[in-house]
């Protein structure tokens, strides 16, 4: 299910940022222009293939990482991961104590959360307890937390 772009973004983490796949690229520079710099002259080709070898595996852990571990929460959904979960079916939400860590199912396809991550634990209106998760846990819990109370006055009315 996905999400549409125009709904308001309550809550966000991309999982990972794009700034190491410069790593590569700046480093071969770095050392091409250093090299050039010695006796000899320098190797460019081997500098080029430097930057491919650091530049391609670190790309593509961004990619996965960006596609396994963002967060989004919008008044109708909540996206963890691949998975997207419709906030009508959210009725509690409660910060971990610690306890919430293990023996609940995470959201987002994962069969833990993830490591570095803090939970957030919601209940489903079918009463079932699951863990969500994020770097910035409290602020994840205090957006879902404000989702449910803006939302309650308007079931009541």
């Amino acid at each position: 299910m996905s999400v549409p772009d125009e709904a308001p973004v309550l809550f966000a983490e991309p999982g990972a940022p794009w700034w190491p796949v410069l790593i590569g690229p700046v480093l071969a520079l770095a050392g091409l222009l250093l090299d050039r710099m010695a006796p000899g002259g320098a190797n460019p080709l081997a500098w080029l293939v430097v930057g491919l070898v650091l530049f391609l595996p670190i790309a593509l852990i961004v990619r996965a990482r960006r596609r396994f571990l963002r967060v989004r929460l919008t008044p109708d959904a909540l996206v963890q991961g691949e998975e997207s979960v419709p906030t009508a079916g959210i009725v509690g939400v409660r910060a971990a104590d610690g306890s919430g860590r293990y023996g609940l199912r995470p959201f987002g396809d994962h069969p833990t959360v993830p490591r570095h991550l803090g939970v957030v634990v919601v209940t489903l209106d079918d009463g079932t307890r699951r863990a969500a998760w994020a770097r910035d846990a409290d602020g994840l819990h205090a957006a879902l937390a404000t989702l449910l109370t803006d939302r309650a006055p308007a079931e009541g009315a």
